[in-house]
């Protein structure tokens, strides 16, 4: 997938994280992307729906 691939051009460029925190979107819920983040040891860290201030620094950071 395109998430996917994004992933791992910033793991080659800034290494492997050891969590990463995103929204409920259907590209990161997928069993394919949790897979993914399992077989790289990566603990996947979801926001609470609706809770917008856990967000809002990587809102920011994307202008969303």
């Amino acid at each position: 997938t395109q998430v996917i691939k994004h992933f791992l051009l910033a793991f080659a460029t800034l290494g492997v994280p050891k969590k990463i925190r995103t929204d409920n979107g259907s590209a990161y819920t997928s069993h394919k992307f949790e897979e993914f983040l399992s077989e790289w040891g990566i603990e996947h860290i979801k926001t609470i729906p609706g809770n917008s201030t856990g967000q809002s620094i990587v809102e920011r950071t994307h202008q969303t």
